[in-house]
């Protein structure tokens, strides 16, 4: 009697290895996986926070008229009033005047680059077109100056026309961008 007391019990602790402790043992390891995976992450968000932190520190030392500068490169929004002034002031140099300026088309999110998956761009872009009255020379001056300004454009289009007068009426296509 003992020794099949004793064979049951080793059945009942075998059936309970196999249904219980082994599926609970696998529980615990996807457990401890995941800790470490979990940890991993709360080590590079620590990072990043140290990183974010030593950033803005070096930011808010940088010298006002340095952030002013930056802020002129890649502005965060699309300034149309103060691309037209930027553009004004330069052509008062040379005795330009700009006739008008419009937005002639600006980058749109679309939503089937959300639907594809595909990243959208950190930053946006925007074309505009303006025209003004000026010597060939003095537009050379002008657009000079705009290649050197702080602004980041790019020049897509010039179209110009002779008048009576021996001045030259200049269409010009810019492209400028900004962070989103």
């Amino acid at each position: 009697m003992k020794s099949s007391t004793a064979f049951i019990l080793i059945l009942i602790s075998i059936g309970l290895l196999y249904t219980f402790i082994l599926p609970q043992y696998d529980k615990v390891n996807s457990l401890r996986e995941s800790q470490t995976q979990y940890e991993s992450i709360l080590e590079n968000v620590s990072a990043l926070e140290a990183k974010r932190d030593e950033l803005l520190v070096k930011y808010q030392n940088m010298p006002k008229q340095r952030v002013d500068e930056l802020t002129k490169v890649l502005p965060d929004n699309v300034d149309t009033v103060n691309l037209a002034m930027n553009l004004d002031t330069i052509g008062s140099k040379y005795g330009i005047s700009i006739k008008s300026i419009q937005s002639a088309k600006a980058d749109q999110n679309n939503s089937s680059t959300i639907i594809q998956g595909v990243p959208s761009s950190p930053y946006g872009s925007a074309s505009f077109n303006f025209n003004f009255v000026s010597t060939y020379s003095n537009f050379r001056k002008f657009m000079q100056d705009i290649e050197h300004s702080l602004r980041v454009t790019d020049i897509q289009a010039v179209s110009f026309n002779s008048t009576s007068n021996g001045l030259y009426e200049y269409d010009v296509t810019i492209k400028t961008y900004w962070l989103k």
